[in-house]
């Protein structure tokens, strides 16, 4: 039958249109109660156990978990689903998204109760799909299957704990393998396995050894491990940003240790950050 007008327009109307945004979706087995999970998720006090290292939440629908990593790095999300142990929805308006009503990022958390374990499933969606966002795209990914993780071990490794947080963030320049390539170089942390499970052993300046087993390395985006040399504690270093000057950050999570063993080693760490890239500030 010949193409009339008509058609074309139903075919015109009916051809797929290119979603404009996309999600991330992980999930993880941890060995706790629904209950435990949820207070993980919704207490400030919590959430600075295995998130962010500064936080804080009023609760219920309508509002609000507050996180931070020290400085300008602050984000404040609007809570728009609160079902006590099996859902949780955090709302945040894009800042680029000013002229589009409505536009805005989502992050689901999905809780199972399975006699006594608990299933976690994530959903950050509202991420746009345009290729811009690739980079950006791919270490909040890493950056979810971390935390996801990190939320497991402290809920099954250190329930009662708190987390002292060692950190560094300095300016950096060069490319990500660069930068990769002078922290885990040889006269930086040492080299590290591409393997989850396989053994990893970093050095700081001072003879100080962090050594424990892969849990995440995506060369040269983001590494962590689990230390068994700090009871259990874990660190994590991403590249956060690109470009010509932007932010690498190492954090070690230590818990249960002396506040002394703990100060020798934010120490150390300040020393071997500011060899390997003095002159960047």
């Amino acid at each position: 039958m010949a193409s009339t007008p008509f058609s074309r327009r139903c075919d015109l109307k009916m051809a797929p249109t290119k979603p404009t945004t996309r999600n991330i979706e992980v999930s993880v087995e941890i060995d706790a109660p629904a209950r435990a999970v949820w207070r993980a998720i919704t207490d400030g006090d919590a959430i600075a156990n295995w998130f962010a290292p500064f936080a804080s939440a009023e609760p219920g629908e309508g509002g609000h978990v507050t996180v931070s990593w020290g400085g300008d790095s602050e984000w404040t999300s609007r809570i728009t689903v609160w079902e006590p142990d099996v859902h949780l929805r955090l709302a945040d308006d894009l800042p680029d998204a000013a002229d589009d009503e409505g536009a805005a990022m989502a992050l689901d958390y999905f809780l199972k109760d399975r006699n006594g374990t608990t299933h976690v499933g994530i959903v950050n969606s509202g991420l746009s799909a345009d290729p811009s966002w690739d980079d950006g795209v791919r270490m909040m990914t890493n950056g979810w299957r971390f935390f996801l993780w990190n939320l497991k071990h402290y809920l099954e490794r250190h329930p009662d704990s708190h987390r002292t947080m060692i950190s560094e963030r300095p300016w950096v320049t060069g490319t990500r393998e660069e930068v990769w390539d002078t922290i885990f170089g040889d006269d930086g942390l040492g080299g590290v396995p591409e393997r989850p499970g396989e053994e990893a052993s970093l050095r700081l300046d001072g003879d100080h050894l962090l050594e424990g087993a892969v849990v995440l390395s995506d060369r040269p985006w983001a590494f962590a491990a689990m230390l068994s040399s700090l009871n259990d504690g874990v660190v994590h270093v991403e590249m956060e940003g690109s470009g010509e000057r932007w932010k690498l950050g190492v954090w070690l999570s230590a818990y249960g240790l002396e506040e002394g063993r703990c100060d020798r080693i934010r120490m150390a760490l300040g020393q071997t950050i500011a060899r390997l890239f003095a002159g960047e500030d």
